[in-house]
Order: C-alpha cells, then sequence, then structure tokens
C-alpha cells in the first residue's frame, strides 16, 4: 500500500461513522447500518482498537485481492524460475529428474555432510 492509499485509508477510518464504541456496540444495533454502507467499522474501547467489523461484502472483496496478489506473486516467481534457467537447454521431470537429484546429492555427499555437522 502507497502513502497516498494508506491516507486515503486512515481519512475513511477517522470520517464520523466509521468507529463505533465497545459499549454502544452492546446497546444498539444502529451500528448494523453503518456497517452495511461503510462494510468496515473500527471497534474501540476507551481510546485504543478494540477491533474490527467487516462485513461479507467487503471480507470477499478482501479475500479476492489477496487471491489475486497471491496469484499475481506466483506468477512472479516462475516467470524468476524460467528467466534463471532460461539457458539451460536440457530439461528433465519425473524418474529423469530424481535420478539426477541423487546423482548431485552423491557428488556433493561430503559438502552436505559438513554443513549438516557444523563443520565438526
Amino acid at each position: 500500500m502507497d502513502i497516498k492509499e494508506r491516507a486515503e485509508a486512515l481519512r475513511e477510518i477517522s470520517t464520523p461513522g466509521s468507529r463505533i464504541g465497545l459499549t454502544e456496540l452492546s446497546r444498539s444495533n444502529a451500528w448494523r447500518k453503518a456497517l452495511e454502507q461503510r462494510g468496515l467499522l473500527e471497534i474501540v474501547y476507551r481510546a485504543d482498537t478494540a477491533g474490527y467489523l467487516v462485513s461479507v461484502d467487503s471480507l470477499n472483496e478482501m479475500l479476492d485481492v489477496i487471491n489475486a496478489l497471491e496469484s499475481e506473486v506466483e506468477r512472479l516467481t516462475i516467470q524468476q524460475m524460467f528467466t534463471a534457467r532460461g539457458d539451460k537447454e536440457q530439461w528433465e521431470t519425473g524418474s529423469e529428474l530424481s535420478q539426477s537429484a541423487q546423482e548431485s546429492l552423491k557428488r556433493r555427499k561430503e559438502k552436505i555432510h559438513a554443513f549438516l555437522d557444523g563443520g565438526r
């Protein structure tokens, strides 16, 4: 989240009607309309934030954004992997890959043991 988005989020939360006291929450149900309109309410106890109420629609929107960001991270990670291995012409899969990995471990056996033993 960049500075502008943070400032807008803080401005939105600080507007009247976006905060509700814990005692008011238990005494009435007027907050339901505000939650429906805003999608997010900050619950405060004295001067401290006690929690947040999130409407179902707002929660689903947040989950959609999280899923989209995770997909983008995964896409970029895969892109980096292909870029890093771009010059490799021989791609192995299945049993070929397994055999190659085992041979690599056998070749580096002493170095692996030294690392695992902590240089003992």
